[in-house]
């Protein structure tokens, strides 16, 4: 099987077809004015997406690689009539020259003004951004902040991306999977579309949410610089990067560094304990938090080289260094509850460090007749540094005293391989994904341990996709091969994966979704040790070599309606986890053990409501976003249940070059096991200035409460060991931040590569330490 699958790929290679690269270009003008911004769609003649973007200062626009057909141009922008034009016979380069538009009434009974071009796909929504939503941002976050995805929360001040479904937000340009420093170097005037996946395919993995890719525009010789900033005049708080590329006939090169710095003196917590003895005694201790040291210093710096031989293969390279650094120093005084004067001064000093150098390369070869292959390698090494120190004292005597060390040492290999074919019918995908890793860790301190872990992961997948009328589906079948050894534990695994979506089209205004996956989750190489770490005089952590996989059967219900000015979505999310990972506590001579084991069940359920309005007038936008989480997490000895009811309104304005936001949700919480924990609850304002190619503008956390109100609860509902306890940080109230953003272009002529796979590293492989 494995010598078939080497020599069709190196057939497909070494194959000398080339396909027909048609290329249609055109201007878009009302008299002799051009027009910038104006939305250009290319259809078949059954209005099937072929591709769009926007046109340039010059209203100029361009498509390439096309093949010959029948096709429709549609041409549109807010202030005029919108323009539908044949393309019959399309067999040759074409140049269409000066298309004139007529000018529209603006009055607004009579246009209706979306938030965002949308084409509605079998397997994805494109979203074409708009003149409106271009003035108003300053980069690829800002964009997506704009079109208001949907069950897509944008947090600005934290640069964030998160979904109300659970798993990973998955960030791709031109296809390569990104990450919000890449995102924060794009400029708005060089996203021709954002094509967001709701429901994603096996290819991009079965632990990701959604899929959101930007898909940039052919630039002309030369290249660009960007800034952008956001600093905070009165705390230590800052995020500052500088980007640039430059292209030269086929090559393109391109460096990115963004740094990262936090200082924050008000960090604390307040908690209470309740722990109950195999014997039946009990014991309840309260702390009581004094402020203390929350820091983070982070770099990330990549350069990057692509080449491109036409339409027929396209090559792309790029080393990346991370560096990563927190420390965390927390105070408080422990007491019994009824003895307040026979406490301990606790004392937490917890610091971690990683550096994180890779190499990514990848080569892609289109062939005629619709089909690709992409190939990818990327190798990794992350070396890691955590160390702790605890201690109790009384009067100046240590009664605790606890040093644990550990140095991390992890290689990581990831090769993948994807062919896609689209046909008249319908589109076949298929790939696979190898990753091997080797992990040494030394624990030291208290507990002198050394482990070394191994773990291969070949992953591989089909998948077939089409619509009839109406109606769409998608099949994908694959699975995983899992080895994983530490020590003398060896274990090889087959676990399937199958996931299944069904599409149907209502009317132009209303769409649903359904789709079911079938996954199963290993343990991470850090749970599966064999090493016991101590948190403090009466809890100690262990890893669990026994760990097995778990099961998980997903369904979601999605409804999509749009009319004018208003859009609504539902959606209905149900897991069910069989044998989950997830923690447990029991007692053991004096002490309380926290382990990772496989428990019974787990279930969540999710219905969430979603309406937007806008643009009113060209100016104001809305949204409100609400569900219910419902959690039921059985395990071994406990089933616990929780309801809680969330919310997330956002608001956005603009007239001429102002720009003002307004965000604010509530605590959504999660119960996974026996921890009951809250996201953030926040509002921002935001308020920012444009004038050419700068922006200015300042951006407030919380201004609306006191100054020691941010707080985030958990909980802990164990037989064993009961507690409540929250989280403060005075910072993070009446925080205000300048941003700064700045970008200074000499043009381009080169399309940048539009790499289709990209696989990173990042997870450390060591046992957590620290509370």
């Amino acid at each position: 099987m494995k010598k078939l699958l080497f020599f069709s790929i190196m057939i497909l290679i070494s194959s000398q077809i080339s396909a027909q690269n048609l290329q249609l270009k055109g201007r878009v003008l009302s008299g002799k004015e051009c027009i910038e911004f104006a939305n250009v769609l290319l259809q078949t003649e059954d209005s099937v997406f072929v591709t769009g973007g926007i046109t340039d200062q010059r209203g100029r626009f361009a498509f390439n690689n096309l093949e010959p057909g029948d096709y429709r141009l549609r041409v549109s922008s807010l202030g005029y009539t919108t323009r539908d034009m044949p393309l019959n016979s399309f067999a040759e380069n074409k140049d269409l020259n000066d298309i004139q538009l007529d000018s529209a009434s603006l009055e607004l009974d009579e246009v209706v003004v979306k938030a965002s071009y949308v084409v509605n796909q079998t397997d994805r929504k494109i979203y074409l951004p708009t003149a409106h939503q271009i003035k108003a941002s300053t980069n690829g976050m800002d964009i997506l902040m704009q079109m208001k995805l949907n069950r897509l929360q944008v947090d600005p001040m934290n640069r964030k991306i998160t979904s109300s479904n659970p798993g990973e937000v998955q960030i791709r340009i031109n296809g390569n999977k990104s990450d919000i420093n890449e995102i924060q170097a794009l400029r708005p005037e060089d996203i021709q579309r954002v094509e967001y996946h709701e429901d994603p395919s096996l290819r991009y993995g079965d632990k990701v949410a959604v899929v959101i890719d930007y898909i940039t525009k052919i630039r002309h010789s030369g290249g660009y610089i960007g800034i952008d900033t956001q600093n905070s005049p009165h705390i230590v708080f800052g995020d500052n990067g500088i980007n640039g590329k430059y292209n030269y006939k086929n090559s393109e090169w391109g460096v990115n560094y963004w740094g990262m710095y936090r200082g924050l003196n008000g960090y604390w917590r307040d908690n209470y304990e309740s722990f109950n003895f195999a014997d039946g005694s009990q014991f309840n201790r309260k702390e009581i938090g004094e402020p203390g040291e929350l820091n983070e210093n982070h770099h990330y710096l990549s350069f990057s080289y692509s080449y491109r031989q036409g339409e027929k293969w396209s090559f792309y390279s790029r080393f990346r260094q991370a560096f990563n650094e927190s420390g965390m120093f927390t105070k408080s005084y422990l007491y019994p509850v009824q003895q307040r004067n026979d406490g301990v001064n606790m004392a937490d000093d917890s610091n971690n460090r990683n550096s994180s150098p890779s190499i990514d390369l990848y080569f892609q070869r289109n062939y005629p007749k619709k089909q690709k292959l992409m190939l990818n390698a990327v190798l990794t090494y992350i070396n890691s540094n955590n160390s702790r120190f605890y201690s109790e004292n009384r009067d100046g005597i240590d009664l605790t005293d606890i040093t644990s060390r550990v140095k991390g040492d992890k290689y990581s290999f990831i090769a993948e391989g994807i062919y896609e074919k689209e046909f008249k019918l319908g589109k076949l995908s298929t790939g696979f994904n190898l990753y091997h890793e080797y992990n040494k860790d030394i624990y030291l301190g208290n507990v002198n341990s050394e482990t070394n872990l191994h773990a291969t992961y070949l992953n591989f997948y089909a998948e077939w996709s089409a619509s009839i009328k109406n109606f769409n589906y998608r099949l994908s079948l694959g699975g995983v091969q899992a080895r994983y050894s530490q020590a003398n534990n060896e274990m090889t695994k087959l676990l399937p994966t199958t996931r299944v979506r069904l599409g149907y089209k209502v009317s132009d205004n209303l769409n649903i979704r359904l789709n079911g996956l079938l996954s199963y989750t290993p343990p991470e190489l850090g749970d599966i040790s064999d090493v016991r770490q101590i948190i403090d005089s009466l809890q100690i952590r262990k890893g669990n070599p026994n760990l097995l996989e778990s099961k998980s059967y997903t369904t979601n219900l999605m409804l999509d309606f749009q009319k004018g000015l208003f859009s609504a979505n539902i959606n209905v999310y149900y897991q069910y986890s069989k044998n989950p990972m997830m923690e447990s506590i029991y007692p053991e001579n004096q002490h309380f053990i926290h382990t990772v084991e496989n428990q019974k069940s787990w279930q969540k359920l999710n219905p969430q409501l979603e309406i937007k309005v806008g643009p009113i007038k060209d100016i104001l936008n809305v949204s409100l976003a609400t569900g219910i989480n419902y959690y039921d997490s059985k395990g071994l000895a406990y089933n616990h249940t929780h309801t809680n009811w969330y919310y997330r309104l956002e608001t956005s304005a603009m007239y001429k070059n102002w720009m003002a936001m307004f965000q604010i949700q509530n605590h959504k919480k999660t119960l996974y096991g026996e921890t009951l924990s809250s996201d953030e609850a926040y509002h921002i304002l935001m308020l920012r200035y444009r004038h050419k190619d700068l922006t200015v503008g300042v951006m407030t956390l919380n201004p609306f409460v006191g100054k020691n109100s941010y707080r985030r609860p958990s909980e802990t509902r164990n037989k064993y060991i009961a507690s409540n306890s929250c989280w403060y940080i005075r910072e993070s109230s009446r925080l205000y931040v300048a941003t700064l953003s700045w970008n200074f272009s000499f043009g381009r002529n080169f399309k940048s590569v539009e790499k289709l796979l990209n696989n990173e590293d990042t997870k450390t492989g060591s046992m957590k330490t620290g509370k």
